[in-house]
């Protein structure tokens, strides 16, 4: 039996005989604690094929039974009670969880918001606000040059990939990602524009992969808080600081412009250490921004009266198993601060 084999067995036993709800328990409760859990697409693995399955968090029944637990032994909070009570207003409840999911793809329609309705609890969506009901993100159509173009040979910012087989794909991919993100983000849009446009070419209902204005408008309606994620969804640490702030005060006014309304909260795109600075951190604090959430483990802790928070998000990651994902939601998660 594997490392890993061992170690979900040993966690399943654990939250079979209710340790890790123990080791909950040991939370101090002081109304100031939060988990604020980070999803992207909840999808089957084949489902929508034509987009990058590394953006699957998890599939649809294990959200589910994620959503359960947090139902029943946790206490969902909206982000205006989050904004609440780092104004100084009423302290969070006991184990409080935060949902956020970014991007705003299509399945948050058809599966993450059925079943976050189902259990009371309200998301905070994060939307890159050019990509609103049109176009495709650059990390998906890097999926497509490699897997849909048909192409074995792929020439890159990194220099040539291939011959690549089938099986070589995915090493590719995450190889050539793992290098864009740490590029200027003018070169990286500038290649991968144009290599997809000579080298990939899909049915129209297949380049409309996000919600639309008016799907966001009534999910906002419903409970939904939507906020900003930038523009374009730039690494904001490779782009001049001119350009950030332009990103981010457009972000803002789209935002106000088509839902009346923009929070200020902001999610850094990728949320990595290497995705955003101390600068950034304080130019979007000028902004008038109060909460900014990172992508690093951590439990969140609510200054209450500061408007200026930087908090972690735990991200969820496909074939997590529950007891898993039940320890990250304790103390544990401290001793975990530095992975992402």
């Amino acid at each position: 039996m594997t490392r890993n084999a061992w170690v979900n067995l040993a966690l399943g036993a654990a939250e079979g005989t209710g340790l890790i709800n123990l080791l909950q328990r040991t939370n101090p409760g002081t109304g100031r604690d939060l988990y604020v859990l980070a999803y992207h697409r909840i999808e089957e693995p084949g489902g929508r094929s034509w987009l990058n399955p590394d953006n699957i968090s998890t599939t649809p029944r294990d959200f589910e039974a994620q959503m359960r637990l947090v139902a029943d032994r946790y206490h969902p909070v909206a982000a205006n009670e989050v904004l609440e009570a780092a104004r100084g207003g009423a302290p969070l409840p006991r184990d409080a969880v935060l949902v956020t999911v970014d991007d705003g793809y299509r399945d948050f329609l058809d599966t993450t918001f059925p079943v976050c309705s189902r259990y009371g609890i309200h998301p905070l969506l994060f939307v890159p606000t050019a990509y609103v009901g049109a176009g495709t993100f650059w990390w998906d159509k890097v999926y497509q040059i490699i897997f849909l173009s048909g192409q074995t040979e792929i020439e890159t910012p990194i220099g040539r990939l291939g011959p690549m087989a089938e099986g070589d794909r995915f090493r590719a991919l995450h190889q050539l990602i793992r290098a864009l993100k740490q590029m200027p983000f003018d070169r990286v849009e500038n290649w991968v524009e144009t290599t997809h446009a000579s080298a990939v070419h899909l049915p129209e209902e297949q380049n409309h992969n996000t919600l639309t204005w008016d799907e966001l408008r009534r999910l906002s309606q419903q409970g939904v808080t939507v906020a900003s994620h930038t523009h374009t969804h730039p690494i904001l640490t490779q782009i001049p600081p001119a350009e950030a702030q332009q990103q981010i005060r457009l972000s803002q006014a789209i935002l106000q412009r088509e839902l009346g309304t923009a929070v200020p909260i902001f999610a850094f795109p990728d949320g990595k250490p290497q995705a955003y600075s101390s600068a950034l951190i304080e130019m979007l604090y000028a902004e008038g921004f109060e909460i900014l959430f990172l992508l690093v483990n951590g439990r969140a802790v609510i200054q209450p009266g500061t408007h200026r928070l930087t908090l972690p998000r735990l991200a969820v990651w496909r074939n997590q198993t529950l007891p898993q994902f039940h320890l990250r939601l304790t103390p544990f998660i401290d001793l975990q601060k530095t992975r992402a």
